[in-house]
């Protein structure tokens, strides 16, 4: 069922991430620049959520597990 996580390469990371919208699970994969990281966006996969992190270049997103709320819709930003 699961999937061993190998450990990243010097210079890079990876971390797995629930969304907040619909519940799938991704692996995040962000190398780090000699320089400082900057802002990288990167989406969830199944509803495109949208999410932030530090980086040099911008994250590879893997799924790991479907979405879990039975939905299809598309995750809306609210421009509150």
């Amino acid at each position: 069922m699961g999937q061993a996580q190998r450990p990243a390469p010097p210079g890079q990371e990876s971390f797995d991430r629930s969304c907040a919208y619909c519940g799938a699970r991704f692996r995040v994969r962000i190398a780090h620049g000699p320089f400082a990281d900057h802002a990288e966006e990167y989406a969830c996969p199944e509803c495109g959520k949208r999410y932030e992190t530090g980086a040099a270049h911008a994250p590879v997103v893997e799924l790991v597990q479907p979405r879990q709320d039975g939905k299809t819709d598309r995750y809306q930003d609210t421009l509150f």
